[in-house]
């Protein structure tokens, strides 16, 4: 390994920070983009660690602490809209404590909103989109220095997808290309995690633990109005069958998962590569609990019953709203009875079903959210939630409300779907409700959907481990207190 030292640091989210009125049921999984950037480090044979603050469950004042001792020349960042704010914050006791670190921020955030950032911020270097090869570039031309030099403005010119600072000045550098073969990566550097039986996913979202997860493509073709998509865009690029399971043996056999959780946008994108990756799993007689998300557009029953046939248990679907007009006002691209049929044929083949709506997008009415919930309730659906809108910075959503004046705040640490009802403020309301209005109806949707007796019994069938009723009794108690 080189001189250099690198540290990654998946920053402080408290339990209620993350899941807010539903606390109790947060999602605490390994960060997969920083185990990406440090594992095209270790294998350009630079040193990095990582500090995932929010599985140890460590505050900024304890992350200092290890900082200090290890004193890197690097230090990253990354954060999503919820954690920018305190990690703007964070940077400015950064710069106090380790002067001479390189300091780089990254992640959802930073490149939907960089300019923005870096002038909140002391950051010295923001990292924009997929950060793994740019990453790598501000490295090596940091080891052609001397211990103590920082990066020349030449230096810097010529690394693309970064915006950086000059003499007071933000300066924005060409913008990098995707990464058309993404099998080229190496596998995120999972041994530089804690074990991944410490981590704590949603109860509702597994069966069997430690959960292990995996991307097996980047970037989503479709275009939802309230979507981020800046870092992995909008054309879709996959890995290959052979790399995809080659991932999963890994997970398994050196890291002990369990179970898998699929973590593209739309797993079944491709339905051809799908029933190749089951093939692959097939002959190396890999066999293991999985779920997955998708839409229902890229599903049909003879799909759904073979992923079953190869592991599935749950299924995941953005079915968003129950009123049409609102599915076309999100550009989602699909409609009510695609929502209803997918569900059904996914229930028909033996799985279990999970869906997510929004409530409040531009256009919504008292009759829709109705709708919505009515539509929920009518389906045979085994997990649901419903979200409050988040509006992330520089989407076509967010770019919209900006321009009609309509964005009520940019306080992001507000910018939570699960929303705590007596202490968020929305930043966006539609015409004609109200905040209050919004907020009773994304509870009284929870408890209508999930306090009804069919559906209580109808699970309580489903019951077949002492997992199952720990899992069920988290959810219950998150939903009542909401």
């Amino acid at each position: 390994m080189t001189g250099i030292k690198t540290i990654l640091i998946n920053p402080p989210l408290s339990a209620y920070e993350q899941a807010a009125g539903l606390e109790g049921i947060e999602n605490v999984m390994p960060p997969l983009g920083i185990g990406y950037l440090a594992a095209v480090l270790e294998k350009n044979n630079f040193n990095v660690k990582i500090i995932d603050a929010r599985v140890l469950k460590i505050n900024y004042e304890k992350v200092i602490k290890i900082l200090k001792k290890i004193k890197p020349d690097i230090i990253g960042i990354t954060a999503t809209v919820l954690e920018i704010q305190k990690s703007i914050k964070f940077s400015d006791i950064i710069k106090n404590e380790l002067p001479d670190s390189l300091l780089i921020i990254g992640g959802p955030h930073l490149t939907s909103a960089p300019f923005q950032t870096m002038q909140k911020s002391v950051f010295d270097i923001g990292v924009i989109g997929e950060g793994e090869y740019t990453l790598l570039e501000i490295v090596q031309e940091l080891s052609k220095l001397e211990k103590g030099n920082t990066l020349s403005p030449p230096q810097l010119k010529k690394i693309k997808g970064i915006i950086y600072r000059v003499d007071g000045e933000i300066i924005l550098s060409p913008s990098r290309p995707y990464i058309d073969d993404i099998d080229r990566l190496p596998f995120p550097a999972r041994h530089l995690y804690p074990p991944l039986f410490r981590y704590s996913p949603v109860p509702a979202s597994y069966i069997k633990l430690p959960l292990g997860h995996i991307m097996t493509s980047r970037g989503c073709p479709y275009q939802c109005i309230f979507c981020d998509r800046k870092v992995f865009g909008n054309r879709t690029r996959t890995r290959s069958p052979k790399n995809v399971v080659d991932e999963l043996e890994e997970l398994i056999k050196v890291h002990k998962a369990k179970e898998i959780k699929f973590f593209d946008d739309t797993f079944t994108l491709n339905k051809k590569r799908i029933y190749e990756i089951f093939k692959v799993m097939s002959k190396r007689n890999l066999k293991f609990p999985w779920s997955c998300l998708t839409r229902v557009n890229c599903v049909d029953y003879p799909l759904l019953k073979t992923m079953k046939q190869a592991g599935c248990w749950q299924v995941a679907f953005g079915l968003e709203s129950g009123d049409q007009r609102m599915l076309n006002i999100m550009k989602k691209g699909t409609t009510v009875e695609q929502n209803r049929k997918a569900v059904i044929w996914a229930k028909k083949a033996g799985l279990n079903v999970r869906a997510y709506f929004v409530l409040g997008m531009p256009g919504e009415t008292s009759q829709s959210i109705r709708k919505t919930i009515d539509f929920a309730k009518s389906l045979p659906l085994d997990i649901v939630t419903f979200y409050t809108l988040t509006i992330y910075p520089g989407n076509e959503l967010y770019k919209m409300l900006k321009k009609e004046g309509k964005l009520l705040h940019e306080d992001y640490s507000q910018y939570n779907p699960l929303i705590d009802i007596n202490k968020s403020k929305l930043a966006y309301v539609p015409e004609g409700l109200t905040e209050k209005y919004i907020k009773m109806m994304v509870s009284k949707a929870h408890k209508e959907f999930y306090f009804r007796f069919n559906y209580i019994f109808r699970q309580t069938l489903s019951i077949r481990s002492w997992s199952d009723i720990k899992r069920f009794w988290r959810g219950f108690k998150a939903v009542l207190n909401f």
